[in-house]
């Protein structure tokens, strides 16, 4: 019994090992085919002369390659995890021959299927490697043709070698563009035979419509529909520029996809005639964006819709501007599939990127010189039409890209100029749909999410201030996930792919390591743009905290301010931290910088580090805080700021007192206002001693009741303390919400008092007499002293 069991164990460990056996080969000949893939990839790109197509379909090789590896690791690191464990239940090998032969079996099984997969990973693993490797390269060769592209000089324009060329060529791409506008023009004609023609019409109809007619009815129902069922509120004009934005763009591409797909009904389009077709329509997509979103943002004849702070004039002026630049960016991208389609020269190519540098370099300048012509009637509007510092600078930096687009035109940079135009076109679409997308995504949010939305209290049962909280959070992640989308359109033009910026974040962010430092200038501009982009961002974000989100919850004013500057404090910490490591500082390598910050506050930095570390504890701990009425020796005043050094304190004079954080921890503060807020107003009236202190009572109270700054509660209380010197002595004491009212407030209640009693016939005492002096001068005039 006990052989057959171990026979039938050996059977089952073999045919275990069979099956690891069969998936091993499996999974070496992925490997192999991965491998050569890789190698096959680094020859190609070794040999030089690869255009961007075959870069793109290598980063696609290279990408299944890495997805592939990543696939057998997940497979096969449970697996090796499940026999080294079976291998540890069998515990170490003992001496030779001293152990059973089944048990011997296994191990030697198990031991074989181990190795095979740890040496399956390790290729893997290294696949991953070369892959990411193969890739970096790819985007270095990316980058290399995009350079060596702007770099490119032909003949200038202005010489006769740049039309010799062109004409040297002419006859062929003419001929080429006949055939191929004769193809166009012969599939039309057919469209319209009469065996085609219903159809033929009836599409072109179509599309006529909607480009024409359509776009002009969908654009006032939205209005309508916009102005009567979209609540109040920012969302209303927001919505309404994206549905004209998608209106115009779906509407047009409609109708010219329809007018082609009308005339090639019945497939009398040739391959060139049809592919020109197709880009035909695209042209008009793009073109009919660009114009939509001027448009709606511009909104020329509705200035209560504009969605952008843009003045009413300079709306006007700039009102045909966007069907300019969409007729352009159309004309871009139809010269440039019409080359690519008939197959033109090379001088042709030039010259069509030489026309479209020129028209966007002057579309960009006319558009310049329209917005910033100041009206003739500014006079005393001349302050309001001022326009910001960044709008300023943004149009000196497109006045340059303008004289410097044609510039390199007139000396040969056909390409670079072209890259320069083409770029700030570009960036100006991305900027116009990252304001777009933002702001109705944030006014969405805000109409869906935020207190003023009553379906959501009801169906998530969610309190008011928690969905302001929820609206704000959501609408600041939108904006940085827009930011990042718009950051790769905007920088996939200089030959930098999304995947290649993240890849190259992720090894700046691998930056923090212990080696040897390397400090290059590349390195030194690099930890600059860490610290001021770090910097902004912090300070943006303590922005958005104090004034979006902070205040939607129920901390105090003091409470937000000591968390925005702790938050501002740590951030700061940070950034100079990854500048440090974008810089090549490792950290065992600023163990100087600590040992000589030891020393220095060893000396002559104590102090620094005292009202450093008493900051910290204030934000923390907060026996004080902003808008606190304080006491500190001679000084008396409102805290206004309390920074990590030392707080600011204004005092009645309006003045401000800086003191150092630790004069506020070491020594002894009067905080007016930390446990109550409320103020006490006291004073003592003397009255004669036949007067009627039921009487006198009841007028101080009522006093008191006429008063608007008293309060009920505590209720003011009228004491008859004493009787001195044959006066009756009454103690008056009220409370106000503020300690900083009480003075005018005893000086409003004493004046009221005063007259009442006047009223009431009922004098105050005259201040005690005593009359000093020697004798026989008694009858000389001395001064009073009053005695209280």
């Amino acid at each position: 019994m006990m052989l057959a069991r171990r026979l039938f164990l050996v059977f089952a460990f073999v045919l275990a090992a069979m099956d690891v056996a069969a998936q091993s080969s499996d999974t070496g000949k992925l490997l192999d085919e991965a491998r050569q893939r890789i190698a096959d990839a680094r020859k190609q790109l070794d040999g030089g002369d690869v255009d961007d197509a075959t870069l793109a379909q290598l980063r696609e090789q290279m990408g299944a390659v890495d997805t592939h590896a990543n696939t057998l690791l997940g497979e096969l690191a449970p697996k090796l995890e499940a026999i080294t464990a079976r291998i540890d239940q069998l515990g170490p090998a003992p001496a030779k021959g001293g152990e059973a032969r089944d048990i011997a079996v296994q191990r030697a099984e198990l031991e074989k299927q181990r190795s095979a997969l740890d040496a399956d990973i390790k290729r893997a693993k290294l696949l991953i490697v070369d892959s990411g490797q193969v890739v970096a390269q790819v985007a270095d060769t990316r980058r290399a043709n995009f350079q060596a592209r702007l770099s490119q000089r032909t003949p200038s324009p202005l010489t006769p070698t740049f039309w010799r060329g062109l004409g040297a060529s002419l006859d062929r791409d003419l001929a080429r563009a006949r055939e191929l506008v004769a193809g166009m023009v012969a599939g039309t004609t057919a469209a319209f035979a009469p065996a085609n023609r219903v159809a033929s019409f009836v599409g072109v109809g179509l599309g006529v419509l909607l480009v024409l007619l359509g776009r002009w009815w969908v654009e006032r129902a939205l209005l309508r529909w916009t102005a009567d069922r979209v609540p109040h509120g920012r969302l209303r004009r927001s919505a309404l520029a994206v549905a004209l934005v998608v209106a115009t763009t779906l509407l047009t591409g409609l109708g010219a996809q329809a007018i082609v797909v009308a005339l090639d009904w019945h497939g009398v389009f040739g391959d060139d005639a049809r592919a020109l077709a197709r880009s035909i329509v695209a042209a008009v997509v793009f073109g009919s964006y660009v114009t939509g979103l001027g448009r709606a943002l511009l909104a020329a004849a509705r200035p209560s819709w504009r969605l952008p702070p843009i003045s009413d004039d300079v709306a006007v002026r700039l009102r045909h501007w966007p069907l300019m630049l969409g007729s352009a960016v159309a004309l871009s991208v139809l010269i440039k599939h019409f080359n690519q389609t008939a197959g033109t020269s090379l001088s042709a190519t030039i010259a069509g990127s030489l026309v479209v540098a020129l028209v966007y370099a002057g579309l960009i300048g006319w558009g310049l010189l329209r917005a910033a012509r100041t009206p003739a009637v500014a006079g005393a509007h001349a302050e309001s039409l001022r326009r910001p510092a960044w709008v300023g600078a943004a149009m000196s930096l497109l006045w340059i890209g303008v004289a410097l687009a044609i510039v390199a035109s007139l000396a040969g940079y056909v390409a670079f100029a072209h890259q320069v135009t083409r770029q700030m076109i570009g960036l100006g679409i991305v900027a116009a749909t990252f304001y777009l997308v933002v702001h109705v995504v944030e006014d969405l949010l805000a109409a869906a999410l935020s207190s003023r939305a009553h379906w959501a209290q009801r169906t998530l049962g969610l309190e008011p201030r928690v969905l302001d909280q929820v609206a704000v959070l959501a609408s600041g992640a939108f904006r940085v996930f827009a930011l990042a989308i718009a950051l790769f359109a905007a920088l996939a033009p200089f030959g930098t792919e999304p995947a290649d910026l993240v890849a190259q974040l992720g090894r700046t962010a691998a930056g923090l390591r212990i080696g040897q430092i390397e400090v290059t200038p590349v390195a030194v501009f690099g930890a600059l743009a860490v610290l001021v982009l770090g910097i902004a961002a912090v300070r943006a974000l303590q922005r958005w905290l104090l004034v979006s989100y902070l205040p939607t919850t129920r901390l105090d004013p003091g409470m937000r301010s000591s968390m925005t500057t702790l938050l501002g404090t740590a951030g700061i910490v940070v950034v100079v931290a990854f500048a440090l490591s974008a810089l090549g500082f490792g950290l065992d390598r600023i163990a100087w910088v600590a040992s000589a910050l030891s020393v220095g506050i060893g000396f002559g930095l104590q102090a620094i580090v005292q009202n450093f570390v008493s900051g910290l504890i204030l934000l923390v701990e907060r026996p004080v805080k902003v808008g606190d009425w304080v006491v500190l020796g001679d000084t008396e005043g409102d805290i206004r700021r309390i920074n990590v050094r030392a707080t600011e304190i204004q005092m009645g004079d309006r003045s401000t007192v800086i003191v150092p954080n630790s004069e506020l921890i070491t020594k002894s503060v009067r905080n007016v206002t930390l446990a109550n807020a409320e103020g006490r107003v006291r004073f003592r009236v003397p009255l004669p001693l036949d007067s009627d202190p039921a009487r006198v009572v009841a007028i101080i109270k009522d006093a008191f009741d006429a008063h608007p700054g008293v309060l009920r509660q505590p209720a003011p209380n009228v004491l008859l303390d004493s009787i001195e010197n044959g006066h009756l002595m009454f103690v008056v004491v009220g409370f106000v919400a503020n300690p900083r009212q009480a003075g005018q407030v005893r000086s409003d209640l004493l004046l009221d008092i005063l007259a009442r009693l006047r009223a009431e016939g009922i004098a105050l005492s005259a201040p005690y007499q005593v009359n000093l002096g020697r004798a026989g001068e008694a009858d000389l005039p001395h001064p009073p002293r009053e005695v209280d």
